[in-house]
């Protein structure tokens, strides 16, 4: 696990790329990325990006294995996270109903979503090879990230 000053140092980078930032999907995938750095052990990060709403999500930058490129409201850690709006952390997913067995290697998983102008606009998602792998720290500070990208 990464330290507090590179925490802080990711978010200071975050906030400039979003500032700066030619569009969203390379600043997403920035963040993907810096979120790896900080947690090298987690199998899967990602967004999933409202296209058109109260459609399927759209999968967005990420890292990790193929994924699925739709997943429906409702469904799913991520689908779910949508229609609720609302932080879902699953500290095993076979304790989940309706999970989507996309990432083998998959056994806990958090949903952020990033509401932009009162509007769900995008859904972050990681997922740890570990029963418990994710944190409530690591949910905080992901909850960091997703207030800088709204």
């Amino acid at each position: 696990m990464a330290e507090l000053a590179d925490f802080q140092k990711a978010v200071e980078r975050i906030t400039q790329w979003k500032n700066q930032g030619p569009d969203d999907v390379a600043v997403m995938a920035n963040v993907v990325a810096q979120i790896r750095q900080l947690w090298p052990s987690w199998c899967w990060v990602g967004f999933y990006r409202v296209f058109h709403l109260g459609h399927d999500l759209i999968l967005g930058p990420f890292y990790g294995p193929p994924a699925p490129s739709l997943i429906s409201w409702g469904q799913g850690v991520v689908g779910s996270c949508a229609a609720e709006r609302a932080v879902q952390i699953v500290g095993s997913i076979k304790k989940f109903p309706g999970y989507i067995a996309a990432i083998a290697d998959t056994q806990c998983e958090v949903g952020l979503p990033l509401i932009r102008n009162n509007h769900l606009y995008a859904v972050l998602d990681c997922q740890s090879p570990e029963v418990d792998g994710i944190d409530l720290v690591a949910v905080e500070w992901l909850g960091q990230i997703v207030s800088i990208l709204s």
